[in-house]
């Protein structure tokens, strides 16, 4: 287990004001489901996520070619599963029936229990097409921090100076990372790491004060998406979100057309982008948005 070195947090530069994205959106909902989340895509347009069934109960899936099938890992009280690889192995997380929390790698139609040693609770988060994984973990003294898991090796991973850090999606060549971190007032901040220490913080340019931006996926041409909000008056990051896209360093906002919230989960490198919407009904569902010039 090797603590990764942490160095200069360096904050980017804000673009001019947003601009929308063109796309074709394709509303994604498991049949007979309550709400339905999206949460990555792959190089061949299979996505992954969860839904809630009719009892209430959280269950994975992965939708192909239009068709559902369910994931559940075995006597787990709920599966969810967040993202997927080109050769469509699957992580995620589930509780087991103690409910405690574990992360799980799901290949080849076999699952892998996932726990960070001598972590209270581990989540897997991404996944790349080299088999990286990453996610994170809380300490049985309640910090919570993001991990890889490399060749068999965990590295844990930590924005200096953040009350809590979490790492969403890494590159094939497992140095440039995104997630999210928490700083000591209580913003919420999106982030990518180059190289290992070299962490840049990522806001959204929402016109408020108090930033609350998410980084949840990464692709290879180094096109970020996320979530954003604009902190209420108790300075909380619990205002509907919406969507964006940061590529080449500016930023283009992503909404599902006429929802109240919108919730980017992950982007492939054709620029395909899943994630959730929430409805005037207060319903989540999935969504998928390919870019107009795409096919």
């Amino acid at each position: 287990m090797r603590q990764v070195v942490k160095l200069a947090l360096l904050w980017l530069a804000l673009s001019p004001v947003p601009c929308v994205a063109e796309y074709r959106y394709v509303k994604i909902h498991v049949p007979a489901s309550i709400d339905t989340r999206a949460n990555g895509v792959n190089a061949r347009g299979d996505v992954v996520g969860f839904y809630t069934d009719v009892e209430g109960a959280l269950h994975g899936f992965l939708r192909r070619k239009g068709d559902y099938s369910t994931i559940d890992y075995p006597g787990a009280s709920l599966t969810v599963a967040f993202s997927l690889n080109a050769r469509g192995d699957i992580v995620g997380r589930f509780v087991d029936a103690e409910g405690n929390g574990h992360a799980f790698l799901f290949s080849d139609g076999e699952f892998t229990q996932i726990d960070y040693p001598e972590g209270a609770s581990t989540e897997a988060r991404g996944i790349n097409n080299a088999g990286d994984i990453v996610g994170r973990y809380f300490t049985r003294g309640g910090l919570e921090l993001g991990f890889m898991l490399k060749n068999g090796r965990f590295q844990s991973i930590r924005v200096p100076g953040s009350r809590a850090t979490q790492v969403s999606m890494a590159q094939d060549n497992g140095r440039v990372i995104v997630g999210y971190f928490s700083s000591p007032d209580g913003a919420l901040h999106g982030f990518v790491r180059n190289r290992s220490g070299d962490f840049q913080a990522i806001d959204f340019p929402s016109g408020g004060s108090f930033p609350c931006t998410g980084a949840r996926s990464v692709n290879e041409r180094g096109d970020v998406v996320g979530p954003y909000t604009v902190a209420n008056n108790a300075g909380e990051c619990r205002n509907s979100a919406q969507g964006y896209l940061r590529r080449r360093g500016k930023f283009v906002a992503v909404d599902f057309p006429g929802a109240v919230a919108t919730f980017p989960g992950g982007i492939n490198n054709d620029g395909v982008i899943v994630g959730l919407y929430r409805d005037r009904a207060g319903v989540s569902h999935g969504f998928k948005a390919i870019p107009e010039d795409g096919e």
